[in-house]
């Protein structure tokens, strides 16, 4: 199961939560505001207080990186309006609404920003690895935006493609942010082959069913390596370290802690995402 708290964003649960109306995975992007002033503090303040009735999932700093989370992935947030019967909010499975601290035109440490693609972008490369481990696609049905205007899609698009949208793309609003996007496809996706052999350098996560009792695979032996270097050691012995078993639950479990997951979310049961973290050598 996808992790449904952003790994690495501040969890600043608002409440409120409401199901999804089921359908394509989708994220939309938006930015907070024209004025100068507001800054990621202030916006932090205002979804956590007198605006939580219009919170995003994230609030999301391409300056610091700073990222917020007011919603989990599985609930609708609150920053779309309606289009007529169809509850914008709802639509999909997931429907990740990210609100970026930017205005159009402005200058942070005297340099003057025109879009968000112009920014550093620090963080979107988490932003980016959550997303498709929540099976979102790094697609623009309507087309990547290219101004601060409208350009909404049908209807029916909406509705039965997944990827990304920009909020004047949505049907039923009248916002035209976020204007021109750095290219999402190409975030966080850095050489990660062995021109030799054309092998992963990391193992890629080889799904929740592999995680059971008595499997025995190198995979598991190599995990079992990088959670002790990691400081993660919850085994009672290093017999039999290729074999799934309760030391590797435990151990696995210590990682997610480390992580900086709690409760359920760290059960010792693998997920893609801190999978990925523990850069497990592909054998």
């Amino acid at each position: 199961m996808p992790d449904l708290w952003m790994p690495g964003a501040a969890r600043h649960a608002v409440g409120n939560t409401g199901a999804m109306n089921g359908g394509p995975a989708r994220a939309v992007w938006h930015i907070t505001s024209n004025a100068k002033d507001w800054t990621y503090k202030n916006e932090l303040g205002w979804f956590t207080g007198g605006g939580r009735e219009v919170a995003p999932h994230l609030l999301w700093d391409p300056f610091t990186g700073q990222i917020a989370q007011f919603f989990p992935a599985d609930s609708r947030s609150l920053s779309l309006q309606n289009a007529g019967t169809v509850k914008t909010n709802r639509t999909g499975k997931y429907c990740v609404q990210i609100e970026t601290v930017f205005t159009a035109g402005e200058t942070v440490n005297g340099k003057r920003y025109a879009t968000v693609r112009d920014t550093p972008c620090k963080g979107l490369d988490q932003i980016m690895g959550w997303l498709r481990s929540l099976g979102i696609p790094d697609t623009w049905p309507g087309g990547a935006p290219t101004a601060f205007a409208r350009d909404t899609v049908s209807l029916s698009t909406w509705l039965a493609e997944p990827g990304h949208f920009g909020h004047n793309q949505v049907p039923g609003n009248s916002h035209v942010d976020p204007g021109p996007m750095p290219n999402l496809a190409a975030i966080g996706k850095t050489q990660t082959t062995k021109p030799s052999t054309g092998k992963p350098k990391y193992e890629p996560f080889p799904g929740a069913s592999f995680f059971r009792s008595g499997h025995r695979s190198p995979v598991i032996a190599a995990m079992h390596k990088r959670l002790v270097a990691e400081g993660c050691n919850k085994y009672a012995s290093s017999a039999d370290a290729d074999v799934w078993g309760s030391g590797d639950e435990r151990s696995y479990a210590a990682w997610q802690r480390k992580l900086g997951y709690a409760g359920a979310d760290a059960d010792g049961k693998p997920g893609p995402t801190s999978w990925a973290k523990l850069h497990v050598p592909n054998s």
